[in-house]
């Protein structure tokens, strides 16, 4: 049991960061996003920064950075409730959380409890570690990395890719700041080139406390099925091996059987498995 818990909202970014980045170094493959999130020159101004106390020791950490959902591995077990509470005074329409299953189902009951919102989980992926690489042989083409004269094609193949994985609406403005964003903080994209065209590409994020996570990952329908996908991970997975990161890393939806077995052909192997839960709209469940 913890004697004390205190749930603080941060104003200030720099510290949260201060207090939360070694507080999420404790796992730096399983706290991957929150670390790329960390990493991040700055948050949005309606950033939701958490973290929580026992008797005046820093024990725990959350954000959420809308419009996604609330990251809550941070989240120690016995403070679930308290932190329910008090973020749905500060933000009662919070979207939904996202972790590993456990936690983030825990974390939705516990938000049920206090707000009277279900959760239904609408995304199921598994974390992936790579272990021993073997690029797949035979993929005509070879890998390259990006240049500004390939930022139109970064733009659509990421609307793609979001299109299709989480059924957004394209926008090809936020298909622009998402390109610029992962420039500006040193984020790499590796396109495979087959007969001087690109067939395929894979984000290689910039290392967090060692781990440097591959995604999006995106071939267009007219050329899937020639190993692209396979070619250009494998290569963004060893690029970040040659600079010396630590661990590379990636999530695969669990409801495509494809990209998971395709990983794990590539020497991934399944760390744990991740869920993302939308609560009801709040005005809905007023009715």
């Amino acid at each position: 049991m913890l004697d004390r818990v205190d749930v603080r909202v941060h104003e200030v970014a720099a510290r949260f960061r201060e207090i939360a980045e070694p507080l999420y170094r404790r796992d730096p493959v399983g706290n991957t996003i929150e670390l790329t999130l960390l990493r991040s020159a700055r948050f949005g101004d309606d950033a939701l920064l958490t973290t929580v106390w026992d008797d005046g020791a820093a024990i725990g950490a959350a954000l959420q950075t809308p419009p996604y959902p609330l990251v809550c591995n941070g989240i120690p077990a016995e403070a679930r409730q308290a932190v329910a509470k008090e973020l749905a005074g500060i933000r009662p329409d919070m979207s939904g959380v996202r972790g590993r299953r456990d936690t983030a189902m825990a974390f939705a009951e516990a938000w049920r409890a206090t707000t009277g919102r279900d959760g239904a989980v609408t995304t199921e992926e598994r974390l992936y570690r790579m272990g021993t690489l073997q690029p797949p042989a035979g993929v005509p083409g070879k890998h390259r990395d990006a240049t500004a004269a390939d930022n139109d094609l970064l733009v659509d193949w990421v609307e793609h890719f979001f299109v299709e994985t989480f059924s957004h609406q394209r926008d090809a403005a936020a298909g622009r700041r998402f390109v610029d964003n992962a420039n500006a903080v040193g984020d790499r994209f590796v396109l495979w080139d087959q007969s001087g065209r690109p067939v395929s590409m894979a984000m290689l994020r910039a290392p967090a406390a060692g781990v440097s996570r591959i995604g999006p990952v995106f071939t267009p329908r007219n050329a899937r099925g020639h190993g692209y996908g396979s070619a250009v991970t494998a290569a963004a997975s060893d690029l970040a091996r040659s600079g010396g990161v630590d661990d590379v890393v990636l999530f695969a939806d669990l409801a495509n059987p494809t990209s998971n077995a395709i990983y794990q052909r590539i020497g991934f192997e399944a760390v744990a498995d991740f869920v993302r839960i939308d609560f009801a709209d709040a005005h809905a469940d007023a009715r």
